[in-house]
């Protein structure tokens, strides 16, 4: 029963691990199957890669990025239903992802459904407002519907936002091509005419609209207007045969034969093998005899004239049938011929108006009309009036010649005080020249007429909102958004306003009042976008993540799902140190989209906060976890890999320590860090040899002091050996006699500590003094260890045997104590000591109290000795200052005299240095004084010197 409960715990196993392979499978399947589909695409084998992105679909069926790629490829393959199908799903999910727009408008507009493409159009233009893209679709789709009129002032608004603008540049030109052509086809050549003027004042170079504009004139009789036309572009091409041609052919037409004939003779001069012009040259000259032979009305009454030039009849003839032909600047000259005879003629000076406004020339015939005013006011030539010194002043405001355009209005206004017009036209053109507070003047003095005139209120308070007026034009915007609550143009105007003063206030650090801005705009437009944006970098900005957090859920009622949003989610809940809820929101929005990669990047902070949370909190093995996740979808995160490292070697987990600088130094060859990690976790796993050849090749890539240091360092942790030197010198100041003892020593290093040989030489007159010694330190474990010393003298110098014993215990707060004992054999003097002490690092100095109790059988002594060590360099070396009462059996420089100073009171001072050279070299110097009392009354005084060498191979 037992080994089936196993066999089926065993199946059950494999069929999650095979279950969870296949669902990762099916995940990167999707994304594979998404980018062929792109490349497929891009080839143009459209149903290869519908192929292709169905299957996608059917592994992950919210995968956004997908149906919009197959909404393309319907579009693509004209299978509008089903693109239509795809383009719905898309913005079910997002309604502000932008390509799906074109799409959209695409497909209506390939179908006819030309009300539902501007539906698009509109509903991208609320999310996008001012987009220039959607601005020209829209252009284009008012187009196809022949809406020319509405198409005619879209188009202007796009032409003025994007004034310098190629493509909309491009697009203005097409709608006025077409509108002129529309118009033409109504028979409404003077708006085509002006259509196609509209297109010259863009693109004087374009042929198309000046031929357009010619072929109207013509096809209208304007044969005057025509012909100024041709003559203005000869100006510029001279020898134009196409233009001469034209011209011949409209003198032709006006029967004007003897400029014609000029014409021709022109064009045979500059082309005198043109078949053509020698064709034209006979039958030109027919035709102009046949004309000639029965002259018409015109050249009658023309005759009359120059009989009798004040025939009124004849005058006022050959004026209609000037200006019925075109002819404005002919139908002028006769009226100011007429006038010459009869200047105050009411008449004629109206008809001079009518022309000149024909021709376009607005400020003259609006200074005729208020000379006419002036001489008769009446209701019909005050508005006259009005509008001809209007149209003025939009001629010059076209041209950019502001000051001639307030001109132009000032008058206009003088005239029409309350004109809302000219009141509208004058607060823009002081907008278009910055200056602000002309226009607030305008504004302030049309509100006066009109006080709720919702459309300079507005303007007004735009006007303020950039003179940096932001509280007066919210005040205003406020007022029409109470006004009309349901219309969301003041809505708009209101947030708008508000957003920008909180933006300001943003820059000039003013958080706290920004966000009272960003407040009011949600107090009127709860799902403002960009103001819940702001609240939340704000709240967050300034310590309050509990707050960013509110605003970030509110922000996620009205826009589920939004990237932008959830992103910023994961922040705020970083903040608050959920990083488990952060990384659940990373870790989503990373499987729906993922080849963005800063849904990656927020999951990979979110575990690695996490991570380094853990570690604060002393949970090593937790934090470890997170930095695993961090390293199983980036194996390359250098900062997951150090962390881990770290961890690693916290724990004494060495080998796998080891695998992870493996793998950093993998990644990042040469890098100074990784290196530095494996050298420093083979130091701690003892391996000194392996650690000093890392710590070479990082002083190879990168020799610094520090580096080159710690190589020396591991360089000396793989010598085992040392050779050392002693000298030691004492004199006496009531001796001549001086005791000096030479020492040779050999040491070796083992794991657990090390042990050394001896051999001191001492000479005197009563023969050569020679001692051996045998040393051990011994580590039983981190905090503990022994020592241990034996010495055999030959007695004549030193003492004739002499053992030491001493076993060291480390307690918490690095307090080290010892216990131990001597023996001493002297000549006929045995003794016995124990030994104590107590020591203690405090930064970088060391204290060492040490007490010594002597039994020399049938007296006991004390001594004690206080040592204070100051290390420098890694604790390599140090100034040591030693101060001792008594005589202690570990005295070097007085176990000579032993028999004789045991029981004295003596007092010793001593200082001394030692400095290492590369880990490796040992020297020290130290010299003594000690002070002993003989009796009551006196004194001696003994000074040592001692000199170490140590060299370590």
């Amino acid at each position: 029963m037992a080994v089936l409960k196993h066999l089926l715990s065993g199946i059950m196993l494999c069929l999650a691990l095979q279950t969870q392979a296949q669902v990762f499978k099916q995940t990167m399947n999707a994304e594979e199957l998404y980018n062929l589909a792109v490349q497929e695409t891009k080839q143009q084998h459209y149903d290869k890669a519908i192929t292709l992105s169905r299957q996608a679909l059917a592994a992950q069926p919210d995968f956004i990025d997908q149906q919009l790629l197959l909404a393309r490829l319907y579009l693509l393959t004209k299978q509008y239903d089903l693109s239509r199908k795809y383009i719905k799903q898309v913005l079910a999910k997002n309604p502000k992802y932008r390509d799906v727009y074109f799409y959209a408008i695409n497909v209506e507009l390939s179908t006819g459904k030309y009300e539902e493409a501007e539906c698009f159009a509109d509903e991208a233009l609320s999310y996008f407002p001012g987009s220039r893209d959607f601005m020209g679709k829209k252009l284009a789709i008012l187009d196809v519907q022949h809406k020319i009129y509405e198409g005619n002032n879209y188009a202007t608004t796009l032409m003025d936002k994007y004034p310098e603008d190629t493509t909309v540049r491009n697009a203005y030109i097409e709608h006025y091509m077409l509108s002129g052509k529309y118009y033409q086809q109504l028979g409404n050549s003077g708006m085509a005419r002006q259509s196609y003027d509209r297109v010259l004042a863009v693109d004087p170079r374009n042929a198309e609209a000046r031929e357009a504009g010619l072929g109207v004139e013509l096809k209208g009789g304007n044969y005057r207007n025509a012909l100024d036309q041709v003559n203005e572009s000869l100006a510029a091409s001279p020898g134009s045969y196409s233009l001469l041609l034209h011209k011949l052919s409209i003198l032709q037409e006006m029967h004007l034969y003897a400029d014609a004939l000029s014409v021709l003779q022109e064009i045979l001069r500059r082309y005198p093998g043109d078949a053509q012009a020698h064709a034209l040259e006979t039958s030109l000259r027919m035709e102009a005899a046949t004309y000639y032979t029965n002259t018409d009305p015109y050249t009658l009454y023309q005759g009359v004239l120059e009989k009798n030039p004040g025939n009124r009849e004849a005058l006022d003839k050959v004026i209609g049938y000037s200006m019925t032909r075109g002819a404005y600047k002919e139908a002028l000259a006769w009226i100011n011929r007429g006038l010459k005879i009869n200047p105050a003629d009411t008449r004629l000076l109206l008809l001079k108006m009518d022309v000149l406004e024909g021709d376009r020339k607005y400020s003259t015939a609006a200074a005729l009309a208020e000379v006419l005013y002036q001489r008769a006011p009446n209701p019909a030539l005050k508005e006259r009036l009005v509008l001809l010194q209007t149209a003025t002043g939009r001629e010059y405001l076209s041209q950019q010649q502001y000051d001639l355009a307030l001109a132009a209005f000032d008058s206009a206004l003088k005239v029409s005080p309350t004109d809302t017009t000219v009141l509208d036209l004058l607060a823009n053109t002081y907008i278009f020249q910055k200056d602000n507070a002309a226009a607030l003047k305008v504004l302030d003095q049309a509100l006066s007429y009109y006080p709720g005139n919702e459309k300079f209120l507005l303007k007004k308070s735009s006007v303020l909102a950039d003179a940096g007026k932001y509280e007066e034009a919210a005040a205003i915007a406020t007022t029409l958004a109470s006004r009309y609550p349901n219309d969301a143009r003041f809505i708009t105007n209101l947030a708008d306003m508000r957003l920008a003063s909180g933006r300001l206030l943003m820059k000039e650090e003013e958080y706290d009042l920004a966000k009272q801005q960003f407040q009011a705009v949600l107090a009127v437009a709860p799902s403002n976008q960009d103001a819940l944006d702001y609240m939340i970098n704000l709240q967050s900005a300034t310590g309050k993540p509990d707050s960013a957090l509110l605003y970030a859920d509110k922000a996620l009622e009205y826009y589920p799902g939004n990237r932008d949003f959830l992103l910023k989610k994961t922040a705020v809940l970083q903040e608050l140190h959920d990083y488990r809820g952060a990384a659940a929101i990373a870790a989503d929005l990373m499987t729906k989209y993922p080849y963005t990669l800063k849904y990656k990047n927020a999951y990979l902070s979110s575990l690695m906060a996490a991570g380094t949370e853990y570690q604060r909190n002393q949970q090593p093995d937790s934090a470890l976890g997170m930095f695993n996740k961090v390293l199983a979808l980036n194996s390359k995160d250098s900062m997951a890999l150090l962390y881990s490292i770290n961890i690693l070697n916290g724990q004494q987990r060495y080998d796998s320590a080891l695998a992870y600088t493996n793998q950093g130094i993998k990644y990042y060859p040469d890098n100074e860090t990784f290196l530095m990690k494996r050298a420093i976790t083979l130091e701690n796993k003892k391996d000194f040899a392996a650690a000093s050849l890392v710590a070479d090749s990082i002083v190879k890539l990168h020799s610094t002091a520090t580096n080159i240091d710690y190589r020396d360092y591991l360089g000396s942790k793989t010598l085992k050996n040392q050779f050392g030197l002693y000298y030691l010198n004492s004199s006496y100041d009531y001796s001549a006699d001086k005791y000096n003892i030479a020492t040779v020593e050999y040491r070796h290093y083992i794991k657990r500590g090390s042990y050394a040989l001896r051999l001191d030489y001492a000479g005197r007159q009563t023969g050569n003094g020679l001692q051996g010694e045998a040393e051990m330190y011994y580590t039983h474990n981190p905090k503990l260890y022994s020592y241990g010393l034996l010495t055999y003298s030959n007695k004549i110098v030193f003492p004739h045997l002499r053992a030491s014993y001493s076993i060291f215990k480390t307690f918490k707060k690095d307090i080290e104590v010892e216990l131990g004992a001597r023996y001493l054999n002297l000549d006929s003097i045995t003794s016995f000591s124990g030994v104590t002490s107590v020591a203690k690092p405090f930064g970088d100095f060391w204290v060492n109290f040490r007490a010594y109790f002597i039994s020399e059988s049938p007296n006991f002594y004390t001594s004690f000795n206080l040592t204070t060590r100051y290390y420098m360099n890694r604790r390599q070396d140090y100034i040591q200052v030693v101060g001792g009462l008594g005589t202690s059996p570990d005295d070097r420089s007085r176990l000579i005299q032993f028999p004789q100073l045991s029981g004295l009171l003596t007092h010793s001072i001593g200082v001394g240095y030692q400095k290492v050279f590369k880990y490796s070299t040992t020297v020290g110097l130290y010299g003594t004084w000690i002070n002993q009392k003989i009796n009551d009354t006196r004194y001696q005084n003994q000074y040592d010197i001692y000199v170490v060498f140590q060299r370590k191979f």
